[in-house]
């Protein structure tokens, strides 16, 4: 049926045109309002989630493992992927008798690097009390001893021997 023929149309394809036409409406406005319930859905589900979690403390017990365990983790991190931020986090004290420069403390951590060392595991370890200050002394898996001088959580700085002290 081409448009020179439109004033032959039949009652009969009116009524088929009409009903193809509305059933297209129809299957329009279900996947509208089913997409609109989906969403709706998965907003409930992250309200319900997360309601009462915003603004809440949530209070943990960490014991001194943890810290030693979090303290030398994070510096054998920081040593591999920023030997600078690495030798930062040195206390002034033991890098001015042992390893003023960066250099000397490249080189004691190229001796001490190894698979042992990046696996950053606390074999032993123990704690100090000095006034305000923490100090842990820990002994990874290669025999290698570090002591973090903790001034506040996650506030330190790192000895890479238990002999050059300032107690």
């Amino acid at each position: 049926m081409g448009w020179y023929q439109v004033s032959k149309l039949t009652i009969k394809d009116v009524i088929i045109l009409v009903f193809i036409v509305a059933l297209f409406i129809i299957l329009l406005a279900e996947s509208s309002s089913f997409e609109k319930e989906m969403k709706m859905n998965a907003y409930d589900d992250y309200v319900s989630k997360y309601t009462g979690a915003i603004n809440q403390i949530n209070y943990i017990k960490i014991n001194d493992y943890t810290m030693a365990q979090k303290y030398l983790s994070d510096f054998v991190d920081t040593v591999e992927n920023n030997r600078e931020e690495a030798y930062g986090l040195i206390d002034s004290y033991y890098k001015n008798n042992s390893i003023p420069t960066l250099s000397d403390f490249n080189r004691k951590m190229d001796i001490i690097d190894s698979k042992v060392f990046l696996d950053a595991k606390v074999e032993k370890y123990s704690i100090k009390y000095d006034k305000k200050i923490k100090y842990f002394f820990i002994e990874d898996a290669a025999g290698n001893i570090f002591v973090f001088k903790e001034k506040n959580i996650m506030d330190y700085t790192v000895y890479l021997d238990a002999i050059t002290l300032d107690l």
